[in-house]
């Protein structure tokens, strides 16, 4: 069950032995989807498949509860959903920057187009992930941004104090 946007959740994962060597604790995601059924099935896929790898601390349905949650929460990477109505995903993209610089944003689109590929990416997502392939690249890619988290490309360092960003 997906608790209110503004509740925070935490779900454990699946199993911290099959972390890749450089991850030793599992990953803080906040979910940020507006289908409810979708958000769902996203969580589902995470506790089935990623044996600890992930650990779900918050969700969130609007982009503007994404911003509050991911100020509070800190997570250290979001999972975005380019479909967001109101305060669009491409407009979320560069505030979450600018809250947690050093956050990896994997942009979860509907159709796998180039248009919508450049778009997250231009926008300061660090990967874009169809929603069709999620089984197969979702979680390589959430391993991805925190491989790269150390990177001299990101704009200040990450310091990791309880599995999260700070």
């Amino acid at each position: 069950m997906i608790a209110p946007t503004n509740t925070l959740v935490q779900y454990h994962v699946g199993n911290a032995q099959s972390l890749p060597p450089a991850i030793q604790e599992p990953i803080p995601v906040l979910l940020v989807e507006n289908n409810p059924i979708f958000l769902r099935i996203a969580l589902l896929l995470l506790q089935k498949h990623y044996h600890n790898e992930v650990v779900v601390i918050g969700a969130a349905g609007r982009g503007e509860d994404a911003l509050i949650q991911a100020r509070e929460l800190r997570p250290s990477v979001v999972l975005l959903d380019l479909g967001m109505p109101g305060l669009t995903s491409l407009e979320i993209i560069p505030r979450l920057r600018k809250i947690l610089p050093c956050v990896g944003i994997v942009a979860l689109g509907l159709l796998d187009t180039y248009g919508s590929r450049q778009a997250a990416l231009s926008a300061g997502a660090d990967e874009f992930i169809p929603k069709a392939s999620l089984n197969s690249d979702l979680m390589p890619a959430i391993w991805r941004v925190m491989q790269s988290e150390w990177s001299p490309e990101r704009p200040v360092a990450a310091i990791r104090t309880n599995g999260h960003r700070v």
